[in-house]
């Protein structure tokens, strides 16, 4: 991967790599970085130690560590700046991370449970040399996603899964060294992590932010610095109110990449008709990003669709036998390709279980083909909740919930929430009195904050189905009323 920046570095020194803080830096200057970076963790890093951790808010440092952790040879165990020390203990041992690279504001969470590598370390000038790793195979990024049990899983993602998913974007969206991606989602989650593997394969530039801001974001793209923007629901939204309305969006600006969950036809429909370029795109961790997209064409006439599969992926829906469904019959959506990792880290049983005997990765969501082989993601067969594009699995949430001695039987959903796209709701049983902010500060200590019910309903029961098993999807409808006898929403 490293003889891909060096590439850049040889062929477009003077070009931008990296907008950052008022910054422009150029890919020599990133090459010079790299080199400064590589010295210093290289002689604070035990050679014996091949998996790092990585625990940092987005900044022109994390950017650098990447690729200098990358240029060592190591794989890189991205954290979750999110997760409570609880969380990220279990995703430390089950990956057998002794070191992390950190923040110095994350480091209460980690001192107890790791060896602290400052991320804000003093550098020393360096005369190493990037070099190209000898196996690209080997390189690998760890980015955990939480099980249908409830247990997080090691999510082990390898240059030529990363490299396969840039080739279908390449292609797909016409992405050039011309280009500048904006990048205001995390680079722990692959929807961040991903833009610098395009950066690496393209030459493309990238403006990089902290954290989200839509009026510089909007800035961006009306000085037609940025030509793509990837986003979540609550991120396009929010552009689509910051917008001026008596601007035109620039034709600079190729499209926002949309994913991380369900949107409103409405706000697409908004979308087309203010002439806002938008492709949906449908994907996940274990396919190191999209691997089903809209064209820009069709982002205005497939309104709802996720799209087609991307160069290089097979798609089929099956029934509950592995049985392929016709057009328009609503079952598991399955997917084949050099995108999809392999295996996960430490596999179970259950996660071998996620891949048919003829190696079709199951997904574990619900959608469709039309006639014209386009795919409809109707829900998650898995249960998964997207809020704000992060991931929360009820499983999780559920087997804290039922630490509490209040609660004696607990449902966790997502309820649709205009902000977010979901927020987690807790429908539960309980012997004693209890509150949501109860409930909440108890939950707190164990999970991230993204995660905890923002709702409690108290049900005298639980729908259950006749084998006994909770009925979920009874919650999701007017049904739900009659199980709710207390409504303790705040």
């Amino acid at each position: 991967m490293l003889r891909l920046l060096n590439e850049k570095i040889n062929e477009m020194p003077n070009k931008p790599a990296l907008y950052w803080n008022n910054q422009t830096i150029s890919f020599k200057e990133v090459g010079e970085e790299v080199t400064k970076w590589m010295d210093y963790l290289a002689t604070s890093l035990p050679s014996t130690e091949q998996t790092i951790g990585l625990m940092s808010q987005n900044s022109d440092e994390m950017y650098y560590v990447i690729l200098a952790l990358w240029s060592l040879e190591k794989d890189i165990l991205f954290l979750n700046t999110h997760l409570s020390q609880h969380e990220l203990l279990f995703q430390l041992q089950d990956a057998k991370v002794a070191f992390v690279v950190s923040e110095n504001k994350f480091h209460h969470k980690l001192d107890a449970i790791s060896h602290i590598v400052p991320l804000d370390g003093t550098l020393r000038t360096s005369r190493m040399k990037i070099t190209p790793l000898v196996d690209e195979r080997q390189l690998t990024s760890i980015m955990y996603t939480s099980g249908t049990t409830g247990r997080p899983k090691g999510v082990v993602q390898r240059f030529t899964n990363h490299q396969a998913s840039v080739k279908a974007a390449q292609i797909n969206m016409g992405l050039t060294a011309d280009d500048c991606w904006a990048c205001a989602v995390p680079l722990f989650h692959i929807s961040g992590l991903s833009i610098i593997l395009r950066q690496l394969i393209t030459g493309c530039s990238i403006s990089l932010y902290p954290k989200f801001d839509a009026d510089q974001l909007t800035a961006d793209i009306i000085s037609k610095r940025v030509t793509i923007a990837s986003v979540v629901t609550y991120m396009l939204e929010k552009m689509i109110e910051k917008f001026p309305t008596e601007t035109n969006y620039p034709t600079t600006f190729k499209t926002y990449l949309l994913g991380g969950g369900p949107i409103a036809k409405d706000t697409l429909i908004i979308c087309r008709d203010l002439k806002i370029p938008v492709i949906q795109s449908y994907g996940m961790t274990e396919t190191c990003s999209q691997v089903v997209a809209l064209s820009a064409n069709d982002a205005l006439t497939k309104i709802g669709a996720s799209g087609v599969p991307l160069y290089g992926m097979s798609l089929r829906i099956v029934d509950e036998h592995n049985q392929l469904l016709p057009a328009s019959q609503t079952g598991e959506i399955q997917l084949k390709g050099p995108q999809v990792i392999s295996h996960y880290l430490n596999e179970t049983a259950s996660h071998l279980a996620k891949w048919t005997h003829d190696g079709w990765f199951k997904t574990g969501d619900l959608g469709y083909l039309d006639e014209e082989g386009y795919l409809f993601v109707i829900s998650r067969l898995s249960e998964l909740i997207i809020s704000g594009g992060e991931n929360i699995y009820p499983p999780e949430v559920e087997s804290i919930l039922k630490q509490h001695p209040a609660i004696t039987e607990v449902a966790v959903i997502g309820e649709v929430d205009i902000k977010w796209g979901q927020i987690p709701v807790a429908y539960a049983v309980v012997n004693q009195p209890i509150t949501l902010e109860a409930l909440q500060l108890f939950t707190t200590k164990q999970l991230a904050k993204y995660k905890v019910p923002k709702k409690l309903y108290l049900c005298k029961n639980l729908p259950k189905t006749a084998s006994g098993k909770l009925a979920k999807h009874r919650l999701l409808t007017n049904e739900r009323e009659v199980f709710i006898h207390h409504d303790d929403t705040k």
